[in-house]
This record gives C-alpha cells, structure tokens and sequence, in this order.
C-alpha cells in the first residue's frame, strides 16, 4: 500500500480516548479508526446527495 501523507486534525480528548479504546479492542490503529469513520461518512453523504 502507498504511504499516507500525514496530516493533522484537532480532536477533543474524550473522542480522542474513545478512538484510542476502540482501535484496541478492534486490534487496529487509531489512523485505521479514524479513516473507517471518515469513509462511512463520506459515503453516508455521497449516498444522500444521490438521492437529492
């Protein structure tokens, strides 16, 4: 796989906590976590505006 550029975001601490918790129980990383979510908004979106 391509290496990702790195980039950085501000993220409160509880979310930031909760991330980290999820990653581990999920044996993932948190960059893993975060890029899931990022992309199951991105398609929530893609599939509202379609609807439009």
């Amino acid at each position: 796989m391509a290496e990702k550029p790195v980039r950085s975001v501000r993220v409160p601490d509880g979310r930031w906590n909760a991330v980290k918790d999820m990653a581990k129980r999920e044996k993932k990383t948190t960059s893993d976590v975060v890029n899931e979510a990022l992309e199951e908004h991105i398609q929530k979106d893609a599939k509202k505006r379609r609807a439009r």
